[in-house]
């Protein structure tokens, strides 16, 4: 009984790294408008646009979101960088400093709100050692809400 209590509770206890503060970072959004890239002549889509009308319009600039985030000042603890997504992709990994700034490319904004692409992004800041000091998590629901750290910053 008391192993399964241990292991119950290791399990939920896993990833306790605390958020960056407040105060110490910026997350930007960086609104763009591009055309989605016309699909391979060998592929069949079943969201295609079908009639001309639908064509027409799918030629159109949609939305899309580039993230701008700075890390204003980093602890003495803090020497690198690494973001992953919610599909367990290490976008990148660099060491920091104070005012290092970097671009997450989150995509067209349909897709974000739609979870076809990623919508969860985890900047995990590192010791030397690669330990986990802090994290700021950037995360977008199926409403459009946009929440840095839990806290609602706009919507989409």
């Amino acid at each position: 009984m008391i192993f399964t209590w241990l292991l119950f509770s290791l399990i939920f206890i896993q990833d306790e790294t605390p958020f960056k503060a407040k105060g110490e970072f910026e997350v930007k959004l960086n609104y763009t408008f591009k055309k989605r890239p016309m699909p391979e002549a060998n592929t069949f889509r079943f969201d295609s646009p079908t009639s001309d009308h639908e064509k027409e319009n799918a030629s159109n600039m949609l939305p899309y979101l580039i993230l701008d985030v700075k890390i204003l000042s980093a602890s003495p603890t803090e020497a690198r960088v690494k973001v992953i997504d919610n599909m367990n992709k290490k976008i990148f990994s660099k060491k920091i400093h104070d005012d290092f700034m970097f671009s997450i490319d989150m995509g067209f904004t349909d897709d974000v709100k739609d979870y076809v692409t990623a919508h969860e992004y985890i900047v995990y800041l590192l010791d030397e050692k690669n330990l986990k000091q802090s994290k700021i998590v950037i995360f977008v629901k199926e409403d459009g809400a946009f929440l840095v750290n839990d806290e609602v910053r706009g919507k989409l």
